[in-house]
């Protein structure tokens, strides 16, 4: 570990820098941290992260703290999150870089998660397309969280990376500054990334909903055809039901046969006129 470095868990660094704590802590309910953050303070920029766990975006988060101040980078965790993402990174002489090999590490393999993520949506679009519908309302509504808070993620990181650019800019670190700068692009691509998603989750819901609304439709359809088929049945039934006397065919031996072949003949010719309007179709 770079002995610039220091990763300190919440108690100890509340001892050693109570003001400090106080203020990277301020608006955290509990000292629980919720977001990213950058804020500057005199000769030191202090802040939190909360990065979204890969496989439960809206559900976990990993969390901690840092503080920056005169070649010095101080890391608050009590997990072991930080020590993790510094496993795989390489050592630099100034925190500034350090912190930029961190933050862009942490970033390192989200293109490829969300184009995975695309993936898992147009899989879900084909599952719609052939008429797989089970519990899709759920799985549209994970995916539409998950993007949220990814989407909320990438746009507070790339608040951070506009303060430490500017921090950067302010103590005359150009390398700095323009290193920042393009970690800022990044993190706006990636959230441009994720609005496109958004809006692909979107257009599945309304497919879906279409779907529904076709459904809806073409069983309004049936039981339409089935009302008016019967509806002059219903008309001749209620007809014939009435109790007088001198009715035509009441009384007829033929009656009721002659009353069967008129009920039949206007169904067929009701589904002849249906046929030619195209109902059927």
């Amino acid at each position: 570990m770079n002995h610039k470095v220091e990763i300190l868990r919440t108690e100890e660094f509340h001892e050693k820098e109570p003001q400090i704590f106080r203020r990277i802590y301020s608006g955290e309910k509990s000292g629980k941290i919720r977001f990213c953050k950058a804020d500057r303070y005199k000769n030191a920029v202090t802040g939190t992260f909360a990065i979204p766990d890969k496989k439960h975006p809206s559900e976990n988060k990993f969390t901690f703290g840092y503080y920056m101040v005169n070649e010095k980078l101080i890391f608050i965790d009590d997990g072991d999150t930080v020590k993790r993402i510094m496993r795989g990174m390489h050592d630099y002489e100034t925190t500034e870089f350090f912190l930029f090999d961190f933050m862009e590490y942490i970033l390192k393999e989200d293109l490829i998660y969300l184009q995975q993520y695309e993936e898992r949506l147009a899989k879900m679009e084909e599952e719609l397309l052939e008429g797989n519908m089970k519990e899709f309302d759920r799985k549209i509504l994970l995916a539409r969280k998950d993007l949220s808070a990814l989407s909320s993620y990438y746009e507070q990181i790339e608040d951070v990376g506009e303060v430490l650019q500017q921090d950067a800019a302010e103590r005359g670190s150009e390398r700095g500054s323009f290193l920042f700068g393009l970690f800022c692009n990044r993190a706006g691509r990636l959230y441009t990334m994720v609005q496109e998603l958004k809006e692909y989750s979107m257009q599945l819901r309304e497919m879906h909903q279409t779907q529904i609304d076709v459904r809806q439709n073409e069983i309004m359809k049936v039981l339409t055809i089935v009302t008016t088929i019967f509806m002059p049945l219903t008309l001749i039934a209620g007809w014939y039901g009435m109790n007088f006397k001198n009715m035509p065919e009441l009384k007829s031996p033929y009656g009721y046969a002659v009353v069967t072949v008129v009920c039949v003949f206007i169904i067929l010719v009701e589904i002849w006129f249906f046929k030619v309007k195209k109902w059927f179709k």
